[in-house]
């Protein structure tokens, strides 16, 4: 800490830097040190007063209380811009001012939501902080990540007055020469590659002509291997670009197309009651998909039911089963783990008493689709034990990672593949060393179009009531929650599952000429949305169907039919 060793700090401030040296590092000596001295205020003495501050905590310290000091007492005290800071009030007091650090992230750079939902917290919750008679003072440091981001709106004084942005760039001024710069850049990308320092070479045989017209904020930023921050900035430009170079260190982010988001969030999911509880199959629905998303110690599952008309569409169970002996350190045993892991998974789907609302037993159809993009031959294997009725599948496409194959192409069937629709089948053969599992064993490998069926999957959430192939989770509405527009118990339990369908969304941008789509992370646990598209998939694979609403039609008028007036006869006619 900079208040323990900086001897100019300590020359400035003796009052505060002087009891937090005593300390020796020991942090408990605080509460009970004793201090002496002469008052900072009037210069009278005092003798052995205890300074009773604190140097421990993890997110606030208090300055020694020395007798006369201005900052006798003071509190620093730290919190994320995600965390609670609404009403904060430590021993009595409120904040004096709020220093905000970098507020934007990824996600507030590109989503305009989030940043709105930032904006709205450093306007109500920091700002509200001094209480009802007083004012809390903000500051903000930041770089500006795009023109859509926090920062860019709280350093433009046109759309936040009070705040008095101020933006500074490291070049004020671009050189006169600018063609010689863009030659050193082309030599500086090349050094790179070949390990040469012709550009810097360059930059001194040309320096005169190179700096002229140039201003830059700070002419000592640059490195031993540069001789100029003028040159520095321009090997910044070789080494990432000019508009990395305007967003980090000019504060200029470049002026692009804000991406088109799905507007998908997880309170369409959580808010999708069905009224039905767990593990109750509605009425009209034949068929189960149970679907398995496969990680090294946990599968994530999905169970749904779905209606023979392609009306509405169920989630009915799904949970996270853990791999008994999986270890995220070592991989000592994981394909016979793995393998163990889907038969168990299988055996109590099977064994789950799915019944209908009112405990009857229900004869239902059903598939399991087992995800095979990791641990792939353990997969095949618990396939190939279990039987009919179960499928290893692997999700191809861009947000897959994976080289798209041409779905529509597959149309004729085949001895090795069977065509679907936005899926085919492949027969692959199964290399297991399990125990059990017999030489030249195929099975039959499900191939989806991934972004095709998310999309499909985020269009069944936010299809609203009445509308055919809507899709609703188990639980019940608690009206009185809904009146106090607060979050039911049923909705709550569903948070982690909808938070993960939500996990990636669908984006539409312009990209080098070209309108887009394809699908963005927006986290990295995305186990259920996997789970969940892949029971679609299931579900089209035993013959659900999206069905339109029925739009009468008038008749046509029919027109009364002309006699020939000539008859040509054959010779062959009978």
């Amino acid at each position: 800490c900079e208040l323990e060793g900086n001897d100019r700090l300590h020359a400035d401030y003796p009052e505060v830097c002087v009891p937090i040296r005593a300390l020796e590092g020991i942090p408990q000596r605080a509460h009970s040190q004793l201090v002496s001295g002469h008052r900072h205020d009037t210069g009278e003495a005092f003798h052995e007063v205890q300074s009773h501050f604190v140097w421990c905590g993890k997110r606030k310290i208090i300055f020694p209380n020395v007798p006369g000091s201005p900052a006798a007492g003071a509190i620093v005290a730290t919190r994320g811009l995600d965390s609670a800071v609404r009403g904060l009030n430590i021993k009595g007091k409120r904040p004096d001012v709020a220093i905000i650090d970098d507020p934007d992230t990824e996600e507030t750079a590109i989503n305009e939501k989030a940043a709105e939902k930032l904006e709205k917290r450093i306007d109500r919750g920091i700002a509200g902080l001094g209480g009802q008679q007083r004012r809390t003072a903000r500051v903000m440091i930041t770089t500006l990540q795009s023109r859509s981001s926090v920062s860019y709106k709280y350093t433009d004084p046109e759309q936040k007055q009070s705040f008095r942005g101020r933006r500074h760039k490291w070049l004020i001024e671009k050189p006169h020469r600018i063609e010689l710069w863009e030659e050193f850049v082309t030599l500086k990308r090349a050094d790179y590659g070949q390990k040469t320092n012709r550009a810097h070479e360059f930059y001194l045989a040309n320096r005169k002509a190179m700096d002229a017209g140039a201003i830059v904020c700070n002419p000592h930023r640059f490195t031993p291997d540069e001789s100029s921050a003028l040159e520095f900035y321009f090997s910044e430009v070789a080494r990432i670009g000019q508009e990395a170079v305007d967003t980090e260190y000019d504060n200029n982010p470049p002026e692009i197309s804000a991406p088109i988001e799905s507007k998908i969030t997880a309170h369409h999911i959580q808010k999708a009651l069905s009224g039905f509880a767990r593990k109750v199959i509605p009425p009209g629905c034949k068929l189960l998909t149970h679907t398995i998303d496969v990680r090294k110690t946990h599968l994530h599952w999905v169970v749904r039911a779905w209606s023979a008309d392609g009306s509405t569409y169920y989630t009915i169970d799904y949970g996270i089963q853990t791999v008994i002996g999986a270890s995220r350190g070592s991989d000592e045993g994981i394909e016979l783990l793995i393998y163990k892991a889907i038969l168990q998974r299988h055996a109590e789907f099977l064994d789950t008493d799915y019944h209908g609302p009112d405990g009857e037993v229900i004869d239902f159809d059903h598939i399991t689709l087992v995800d095979a993009g990791w641990q792939t031959q353990s997969v095949y294997a618990a396939c190939i034990t279990i039987g009919p009725g179960i499928f290893p599948i692997m999700g191809c496409g861009k947000s897959a990672g994976c080289v798209k194959p041409n779905f529509s192409a597959v149309q004729k069937e085949t001895e090795d593949r069977k065509p679907g629709d936005g899926w085919f089948l492949t027969k692959q053969l199964v290399t297991s060393r399990i125990k059990g599992i017999g030489r030249k064993k195929y099975v039959w490998l499900v191939y989806a179009d991934a972004d095709r069926w998310k999309h499909y999957e985020h269009e069944r959430w936010m299809t609203g009531e009445g509308q055919p192939g809507r899709m609703l989770i188990f639980g019940q509405r608690d009206p009185e929650a809904h009146r106090l527009g607060r979050m039911s118990d049923d909705e709550r339990r569903h948070q982690n599952y909808a938070h993960q369908v939500v996990a990636e969304v669908e984006v539409e941008e312009v990209i080098k000429g070209t309108l887009t789509r394809h699908f963005k992370s927006k986290s990295d646990t995305a186990h259920f949305l996997d789970a969940s598209y892949y029971g679609d998939v299931g579900g089209n694979m035993k013959g659900v169907r999206l069905l339109a609403p029925v739009v009468p039609q008038p008749a046509k008028p029919t027109k009364p039919k002309r006699k020939p007036k000539h008859r040509i006869i054959y010779d062959n006619e009978p």
